[in-house]
Formats: C-alpha cells, sequence, structure tokens
C-alpha cells in the first residue's frame, strides 16, 4: 500500500512538471481563460461539496462516534483492566497475609511453642514480621 502511494506520488509529480512545460508555451488570452475556467470551477466544486456535506451528515456522525469513542473505549477498556489488576493483587496480598496470620495462630492455639517463647522479646519481633526473620 505504501508503495502504490509512492507511485501515485510520482505520476503526481510528472504530471505537474509536464503540465507547467505546456504553460510556458500558452499566450496570454488563453491563460485569462483557464484562470476564469478554474475560479468557476472551484467556486461550483466548493457549492457542490456544502451540499454534499449536509447530505451526509447522518453518515458522517456515525463516522465520526466510531473515530472518537473506539479510541475512547480502548482507553476505559485499559483503565478497567488496571483496576482489576490493583483490586486482584490487594485481595492477594490480603490472602497472602491471612495464611501467615493462620499458621501463626494455629501454633499459638495448639500449644505448640514452650511458654519461654511467649516470655522472648525476640518472639514478639517474629510474630509482627516474620519474613524478615526467616532464613533460607
Amino acid at each position: 500500500m505504501n508503495n502504490h502511494l509512492h507511485d501515485e506520488q510520482e505520476l503526481a509529480y510528472k504530471l505537474r512538471l509536464a503540465l507547467n512545460h505546456g504553460a510556458d508555451k500558452l499566450d496570454r488570452n488563453t491563460i485569462a481563460k483557464l484562470r476564469t475556467a478554474r475560479l468557476h470551477a472551484l467556486a461550483h466544486q466548493k457549492a457542490a461539496v456544502a451540499g454534499l456535506s449536509l447530505a451526509w451528515a447522518g453518515q458522517s456522525a456515525a463516522l465520526f462516534a466510531s473515530e472518537v469513542l473506539l479510541p475512547r473505549a480502548r482507553t476505559l477498556a485499559a483503565l478497567l483492566v488496571l483496576a482489576a489488576g490493583v483490586t486482584g493483587t490487594y485481595y492477594w496480598n490480603n490472602f497472602q497475609q491471612a495464611a501467615e496470620n493462620e499458621v501463626i495462630d494455629s501454633a499459638l492455639l495448639a500449644d505448640d511453642l514452650p511458654i519461654n517463647a511467649y516470655l522472648d522479646r525476640g518472639f514478639r519481633v517474629w510474630l509482627e514480621h516474620p519474613s524478615q526473620s526467616q532464613l533460607p
């Protein structure tokens, strides 16, 4: 598709050169007539475009909606996925913390620890930060 665009631009360039070369050989009367015809054609084209734009107003509104709303829908979808990810991470961390607390609570309730462990100051620190005191 890009090659097709390049070919069209090259053809337009060659046509412009040929028309400019031929325009140099025209007399003043012919140039004036061509200028008048061009201005008349441009005025007619502007009027036709204005009428056509009103006729296609409904269809262009649908096209505009797809061009404007589709990128916004993509942004909204990305934000929703991001919010779901943040919420999921929050709950995942809460479940992990609950699982760690469950192990500690089970050990305390089952009396698997000796009474001296409850009196040890390091045990309280370990209960508050068990992941930092564990060795691999």
